[in-house]
């Protein structure tokens, strides 16, 4: 059920607005000044709030400056006897919705009070939507942040393992060169020797093998190191 404020110093105007609007299904409430509009205003929302411009004490204009100082967001619409361009421009000037003239037709009444109260509701719905979006923006800031941090340890634990893998290969590597230097130079001493054919060409295919593997660990160790710089 949208709610209605009426402001305005004659009772009778008043009740009249009230009942109008409560046939119409809104609830109404109703004021006759400065401080009762406060306090109504302070108590809950509206959707519309229908104030006459002339009031003892402070005037409908001094309200709605209130209103619109207070971020009030209900549209005000202004109730006034003299329904001249002056009158008109200068409400809006001061950021009312719309206005109404005295005597005020019931059609146009409900009329202006419907869009006033389509208006709150846009209002209202952008507010949401907004309150939506900056709670997405939160969430989604909150997992981003959690999978960084899920992507940094896991990084952490990559390095440890490739750390880890990098010091076996390269104990690996240096546990394979003192012997293979020696098999190197047994087998240089060995062709020395006057050997038949066969013995020398097969001496000759360990020596080839000995070189490669020794050039694989070199490689191994060169990468070993490299990896472990960066």
């Amino acid at each position: 059920m949208d709610n209605i404020l009426i402001v305005d110093d004659d009772p009778g105007v008043r009740e009249t607005l009230e009942a109008r609007l409560a046939r119409e299904g809104y609830a109404v409430g109703t004021a006759d000044g400065f401080d009762q509009a406060k306090d109504a205003l302070e108590e809950r929302d509206f959707d519309a709030i229908l104030l006459d411009i002339v009031l003892p004490g402070v005037n409908g204009i001094g309200i709605l400056e209130y209103i619109k100082n207070a971020d009030i967001e209900a549209p005000v619409i202004m109730i006034t006897g003299d329904p001249s361009v002056d009158t008109a421009s200068n409400s809006v000037r001061h950021g009312a919705y719309d206005y109404v003239s005295k005597p005020i037709r019931k059609e146009h009444l409900l009329d202006v009070v419907r869009r006033a109260v389509e208006k709150k509701g846009l209002i209202d719905r952008k507010k949401e939507l907004e309150k939506r979006n900056v709670e997405y923006q939160k969430e989604l800031e909150r997992k981003v942040e959690e999978r960084t941090e899920e992507l940094k340890s896991a990084y952490e634990l990559l390095g440890e393992e490739y750390s880890r893998k990098v010091r076996f290969m390269r104990k690996t590597s240096h546990e394979f060169i003192n012997p293979l230097s020696i098999i190197s130079g047994h087998l240089t001493l060995l062709m020395k020797d006057d050997l038949p054919d066969e013995q020398r060409r097969r001496l000759e295919s360990v020596s080839e093998n000995v070189k490669r593997i020794e050039q694989l660990v070199q490689d191994a160790l060169e990468m070993t190191s490299e990896g472990g710089n960066k």
